[in-house]
């Protein structure tokens, strides 16, 4: 069986929340981290790589949208939304 983790990083909501307990019931769970602020970039974020997203993930596929592999690590990127 293959086994993966996430977490998201995020800013909460009712409805994110609703959505994160039913998928966590399902699923293996995702763990969230509350964002101290508004974040308007989305990152993407696999193993050691950072992709900067164009748009809102629930608008992909809707437009034109650009995914961008940046050159910097995780932790920085993480470490710059604290």
């Amino acid at each position: 069986m293959f086994c993966t983790s996430a977490t998201i990083h995020s800013r909460y909501t009712e409805q994110f929340k609703l959505d994160l307990e039913k998928h966590n019931e399902q699923y293996d769970p995702v763990v969230f981290v509350q964002l101290p602020h508004k974040s308007h970039d989305r990152f993407l974020i696999v193993d050691d790589d950072v992709y900067l997203m164009g748009a809102s993930v629930k608008d992909m596929g809707t437009s034109l949208c650009a995914i961008t592999k940046m050159e910097m690590s995780p932790d920085v990127v993480l470490n710059l939304m604290k």
